[in-house]
């Protein structure tokens, strides 16, 4: 089967904090509205978005894709070795091992994106936590003290997404030298699955 990997960053959700943690800090009419605070945070998430996608189906098409066709060949090389005379069990064995490689390499990418997402947001969260933080009871009414306050929070979604945007190339690197490592170990399947030739499109194409 084709992977699908789950590559949206919880943007409505991010807003709907940020918007709890605005309620808190006691914004009131004259500060920034609720819909300029959600434009702000999908400008901020939604080019990382982008990247990690783009990173994602050039992973899919470049990797998983030749793996993906790998293994049925390797699957149908199972029904040459095996032939007309063999055992159903000998195919099954021999087709459960020219899967290893695929899936182990789809279970490495949607691991490292899923704790790709959740540092994003552990991120967010302690923007927001920090935000609260600097918030006293004068400050309620204090416009300047409660823009500057917002500022904060958006400066610090800011740095929290750009440092997102610098984990993207070495999540990349470690996804690749994991399907090499895995691939290595898992062995070759049955047919032409495990030949040195196959095993170099795990590598950087």
């Amino acid at each position: 089967h084709k992977y699908r990997f789950q590559t949206q960053l919880g943007v409505e959700t991010t807003y709907i904090s940020a918007r709890r943690s605005l309620y808190t800090l006691k914004y009131n009419h004259h500060f920034t509205t609720m819909a300029d605070l959600q434009s702000k945070v999908t400008q901020f998430t939604s080019q990382i978005e982008g990247q990690l996608t783009t990173m994602v189906d050039e992973i899919e098409k470049q990797k998983l894709r030749p793996m993906g066709r790998n293994m049925h060949s390797c699957i149908v090389s199972c029904y040459d070795k095996v032939g007309k005379s063999g055992r159903k069990e000998q195919i099954e064995q021999c087709a459960q091992q020219c899967q290893i490689p695929y899936q182990q390499a789809g279970a490495v990418t949607q691991q490292e994106i899923g704790n790709f997402q959740n540092r994003l947001q552990n991120g967010m969260v302690q923007c927001q936590n920090d935000a609260q933080a600097m918030v006293t009871p004068d400050m309620q009414g204090d416009e300047k003290k409660m823009r500057q306050v917002e500022n904060n929070l958006l400066k610090c979604i800011e740095g929290a997404v750009g440092k997102s945007k610098a984990e993207l190339g070495p999540m990349r690197q470690r996804i690749e030298s994991r399907m090499v490592v895995e691939a290595g170990s898992s062995g070759g399947g049955g047919g032409g699955g495990g030949s040195g030739e196959k095993k170099g499109w795990f590598g950087r194409g």
